[in-house]
This record gives structure tokens, sequence and C-alpha cells, in this order.
């Protein structure tokens, strides 16, 4: 009894000698293949000249999740059609490859079940095949191979790694968090159960797999738990660097009250701005706009939308909003915006104000309408102040009392002015104070001028 006992146990774990010998030759034989296409495929994206080539060592970081997963089907598409035929026989010898290690390790696999290296091997046959060669489907072999590996290894924390990354290119959020916070998990529960040594935690691993599940929760639009992952990675952090990235993104959920697709339309419609489409990016901002809570992110699409009427040659409507945006900024006892990030929207205020005077004067020679402009440019703290002092002064040359009030504030800021702008503003003082009878004051200025000149 005992003995069938055995038998039966036997057949259920191990497999008879000369198919354990097979498989492990069929093993060898894919995982060399594998490991050939992988140095061939390097080859290959070598001559892909983009800025946003993906490393694959960062195979559960967020920018894993910034790929596509089908940008080695776009760019071999790409390069197929331009005729590179070392590239295409580079992409084609991939396949080839690729198509070979699976035949080899799926018979390893058949032959020997119990053999859990042949199936991890096999189920990254089937990721590159689906990432580099567009077999969709082969994402969905990955994840049966894996989910079984998983059972079989539920103490390889790598396997539930691989699962959320396939999970990923499946655009299936939930289920990749979910295998993200399990490889996590299972990392801390067996990292110790080593006898020879005392291991240390390894604490850029945790922070790699919270900052993806974080990734996968800012997909899902779930900001509680994309915040928690992202606070957890944060202590974690290997580097300075990954802490700045880890707060910036915490900002970034935080911009509208935790409403990350206020975040998300925000940046597309910056983008549709930056591309030229400003129309488009009009009308989101006007959309988005009643849409949002947080002061800050109403002052920000107000902002973007002056800078747009600005653009479209809507001057008037820019400068009324930004305006109004300037008059609820905080400021401080020196006009300056208490958050250094609301000097944006002063700045832009007031070189918004100073265009069109300067457009008004010099296109329509209406200096009425230009003075107007121009003396609101001199009214807030802005970095360019002194030139609006400044020409402002050239501007009322005629009134030599006004003219001289405002080229003497541009004194005061004359650090904040070139070479070329002092020189002006020498010569401008030298002659008003020549006009007003003040000859030693313009003396002066006369030789200020001239040490400027000829230095």
């Amino acid at each position: 009894m005992v003995a069938a006992y055995a038998d039966s146990l036997a057949r259920s774990s191990f497999v008879d000698l000369a198919s354990q010998e097979e498989a492990t030759v069929r093993q060898q034989e894919g995982r060399a293949l594998v490991s050939e296409s992988d140095s061939l495929w390097r080859s290959f994206t070598a001559t892909i000249d983009t800025p946003t080539t993906i490393s694959e060592a960062d195979s559960v970081a967020a920018a894993e999740a910034a790929s596509t997963g089908g940008q080695a089907l776009v760019e071999l598409d790409r390069l197929l059609r331009e005729g590179d035929d070392d590239t295409a026989s580079l992409a084609a010898r991939t396949a080839v490859l690729l198509d070979s290690a699976e035949h080899a390790l799926e018979t390893a696999h058949r032959l020997n079940p119990f053999d859990t290296r042949s199936g991890l091997w096999l189920s990254r046959v089937y990721e590159l095949q689906a990432r580099r060669l567009g077999q969709a489907n082969a994402y969905a072999l990955a994840i049966d191979e894996l989910d079984k590996l998983s059972r079989l290894t539920p103490d390889d924390h790598s396997v539930f790694a691989m699962l959320a990354n396939n999970y990923f290119h499946l655009a299936d959020w939930s289920s990749a968090a979910r295998q993200y916070q399990r490889a996590e998990d299972v990392y801390l529960a067996t990292y110790d159960l080593v006898v020879d040594t005392v291991p240390e935690l390894d604490s850029a691993l945790i922070y790699s797999y919270a900052r993806a599940r974080a990734d996968m929760r800012v997909r899902l639009l779930d900001a509680e738990g994309a915040v928690s992952a992202y606070t957890h990675a944060l202590i974690h952090a290997p580097t300075a660097a990954d802490s700045v990235y880890v707060n910036a993104e915490l900002a970034w959920i935080a911009w509208d009250d935790t409403n990350i697709a206020a975040s998300l339309a925000r940046d597309s419609l910056a983008a549709l701005e930056e591309d030229g489409d400003l129309a488009a990016a009009r009308r989101g901002y006007q959309l988005l706009l009643p849409t949002l809570t947080a002061v800050k992110a109403i002052n920000e699409v107000d902002w973007r939308l002056a800078i747009v009427d600005y653009n479209t040659g809507n001057g008037e409507a820019a400068v009324a909003r930004l305006r109004s945006l300037v008059d609820r900024t905080a400021t401080d006892s020196t006009g300056k915006p208490i958050d250094t990030a609301d000097s944006r929207y002063l700045d832009d205020y007031g070189a918004v104000c100073l265009n069109l005077a300067r457009m008004l004067l010099h296109d329509q020679r209406d200096n009425r309408t230009a003075l107007k402009y121009y003396e609101q440019a001199t009214r807030i703290e802005w970095e360019g102040r002194a030139v609006a002092y400044l020409e402002t002064a050239t501007l009322l040359r005629t009134n030599v009392p006004a003219a001289l009030d405002h080229a003497t504030h541009a004194l005061e800021r004359e650090a904040e002015l070139s070479v070329d702008q002092r020189k002006t503003l020498y010569r401008s003082l030298m002659d008003l104070y020549r006009r007003s009878g003040d000859f030693d004051r313009a003396r002066a200025f006369r030789d200020r001028y001239r040490t400027l000149r000829n230095p």
C-alpha cells in the first residue's frame, strides 16, 4: 500500500529520467535562443533614434507603464517601409528565434511540467512576441503561463511582477495593480527566508513595485489608492531623483483636490496648446474651468485661457482675464506674489500689456491707447517693469515732469535693463534734466552714458 502511494506521488511530482534529460536539452536550447534574440533585438533597437525609447531593465517602474507595448511593432513597420534591408533582416531573425524558443520551451514544459524554469522562460517568450512582434494574443498566453507558475512558485515575487507587466500591456490596470501589490507582499514575506546570510531589505525593489502600483491607480482615476501607493513608494525611494518624481506625482494628483480626471484633462489641453491647436485648446479650457474646485487649478486654467486669447489675436480679452487673475493673487508688502509659482501671472500680464502697447504705438500710432497699456505694465511687480517704465518715459518725452518720473523709476531698477537699454535710459535722463534746467544732473548722466559706451 505504501509502495502504491509512493508510485502515485512520484507520478504527480516527477517525470521519467529520459523525459527530464530531453526537457533539460530543450530548456537550454530555448534559453539560448531567447538570449540570442535579446542580443539581436538590442542591435535592432539601437538603430531606432527616438527620445521615447524605454529601458527594458526598468520592467516594473512607471517608465515601463508609459510604454504603449506596440512601440517595437511601430518602429519595425517604419523601418521595413523604408527598405532598410539590414534592419529588416535583424527583425526577421528576431521573429524566427522567438518562434524557435517558443517551440523548444513548450516542448520542455510539456515533457517536465514540474520544472518552473521552463514555464518562466516560456512566459517571457510570449511577452517578447507580443511586445516586439505585435502578437497581441501572446500577452494572454504569457498571463496564463504565469498564473500557473504563481501557483507552483507562490514564493517568487518576480512571477507576480511579470504578471503585472503583462496585464499592463492589455490595459487591465486593476489586475496589474493587484499583481504589483502581490509581488511586494510576497517579497516582504520571503526575503529573509535564508539560512546562511542576513539579507537586507531591498528598498529599491519595494519602491519600484509601489510606484508601478501607484501608476496603475492613476490610470484607474483612483486618487486615494494612488496617493497611498506613492506615499509608500516615497518611504523607500532609493535616490533623491526618485523622491522628486514621487513628490511631483503627488502634487499633480492634488492639483484640483485630487481630481485626477481634471489633471489629465489639463495636461491633454496643454499638449494641444503646445502643438498649436489653439482653438481646440481654448474650447477644452472653457469646458474644464467650471468643473474645477481648487482655487489654484481655477487660476491656472484662467491663465492658460488668457494666453490662448492673446496668441489668437484677442489681446483685450487676454488683458481683462489676466487683470482679474492678478487682482486675486495674494502678494506681500512689496507687491510680489506670496506663492512664487503665481509670479507667472504677473509676468504674463505685464508682458501682454507691454506688447500690446508696442503694437498700438508702432502699427496704429495710437499713443493714447498705447499709454493705457504701458501704465498698466508699470503698476505691478513683474520682471519687465523697468522696461515698461523706460518705454513709457520715451512715449511721454514731450511731458518732461511725467517722463522724468517714469525714467527715475526705471533708474531705480536699472539692474534689470540690458546695456543698450541703460544707454537709452541715460540719454533720456540727460535730455530730460537738460530740458528741466538741471544741467549738473544732465551732465552726470551724459558722463554715465559715455562710460557705458566706451568702457
